[in-house]
């Protein structure tokens, strides 16, 4: 019998899970998921990709609001009676909204603690943002209302890997107990406890799975590595998957997973394929700093250009936030996928050093 095991939400985008015996959907997501976030002094999202610290940050709920708590810090209250009336705008991904900012005291205890400039703001009730092409109203969450994660596909990944991780490097909402590992690809439509749910989407993921929750320190390859060699689809990295709730209702820790509607699994790959690695030795030219380097054709252009010492900007390493875009110059890559960039910069020449392999001797704008 396939059943709903665990439920956990994250009331700041980033930090550390609430687990919780139930709780109500809404159409945004689980109640009290995600409703708040930090930015930086230009309104862009921050998370655990570049801060993995926050994944060490505490919430607890009282009276008083959310008691706050994070490694050498004393414990803060955010409460919303204190909330300034400022609305601003915010960015996540792609997506731009107005967002209600908290108070100048919880951007200071942010601040301290991430070491660098942030602002708390809030998903107040005149925010507004939509799950992408859907008119589905999604919190802070990074595209979806709620994501689930099989134990059983972690219990295969684990088969894998020489440390063993947990559901929750996934950061999942849901953990449920399947059959078998990643039969939740075939789903279209489950039904948990009163609330019927469409399954939109695989999880793409990026090096955020690679922190460890229990100590906020990334690996620096793992377990991303190795899903990258067997659950790679058509420029994505997948595990888990996206759900949007068509109805709000209660779910609770031992409902019983009902399946309504299934639909074909897509077909997972290696994100390097199945050809032979060349190995070919390739020279890689950095025009703005003047460099030339040896390369490969079997690694990717972030990955062999840090190795190199050369430093490219980058945030995701999954290829959706565009943050490591370098112009090509000359010379040929592999497109590993191009999420993260506009169809006018693909036009012009650029391409995502997180995900693209060189082929030939290269000369990049960097």
């Amino acid at each position: 019998m396939q059943s709903l095991t665990d439920l956990y939400i994250y009331p700041i985008k980033s930090t550390k899970g609430i687990q919780l015996p139930q709780t109500f959907v809404e159409e945004k997501g689980l109640t009290n998921d995600r409703r708040y976030m930090l930015v930086d002094l230009n309104g862009k999202f921050i998370t655990g990709r570049t801060h993995p610290q926050l994944t060490q940050v505490s919430i607890e709920f009282s009276k008083k609001g959310l008691l706050v708590s994070a490694p050498k810090q004393p414990s803060i209250y955010i409460q919303p009676e204190h909330f300034t009336e400022q609305m601003q705008t915010v960015e996540v991904w792609a997506d731009n909204m107005q967002a209600q900012h908290c108070h100048p005291d919880y951007d200071q205890w942010f601040s301290t603690y991430l070491k660098q400039d942030c602002q708390l703001v809030y998903f107040s009730e005149n925010t507004i943002r939509c799950v992408k092409n859907r008119t589905t109203q999604v919190s802070f969450a990074d595209g979806y209302p709620l994501l689930l994660i099989n134990q059983a596909s972690v219990d295969e990944l684990n088969a894998h890997l020489d440390k063993p991780v947990t559901a929750l490097h996934f950061r999942p909402n849901l953990i449920v107990k399947g059959d078998v590992a990643f039969i939740e690809d075939t789903w279209l439509r489950i039904k948990i406890g009163e609330v019927e749910f469409e399954v939109s989407k695989p999880c793409s993921r990026c090096n955020f799975t690679n922190v460890d929750p229990l100590t906020g320190v990334p690996d620096l390859e793992q377990p991303l590595k190795t899903l990258a060699g067997f659950r790679f689809h058509e420029g994505d990295i997948d595990f888990g998957q996206n759900l949007i709730a068509l109805n709000q209702g209660v779910i609770r820790a031992g409902d019983t997973i009902q399946v309504l509607e299934t639909q074909q699994s897509p077909k997972y790959t290696s994100m390097l394929g199945n050809e032979k690695l060349s190995h070919k030795a390739i020279q890689m030219y950095f025009s703005k700093s003047d460099i030339k380097v040896a390369g490969n054709d079997k690694g990717l252009l972030l990955d062999q250009a840090e190795a190199a010492g050369i430093n490219i900007p980058y945030s995701c390493r999954g290829g959706k936030c565009g943050r490591c875009k370098t112009k090509l110059l000359s010379g040929e890559v592999k497109v590993l996928n191009n999420q993260g960039l506009f169809k006018e910069e693909i036009e012009d020449g650029y391409v995502l050093a997180c995900s693209c392999i060189p082929t030939t001797d290269i000369s990049i704008e960097h």
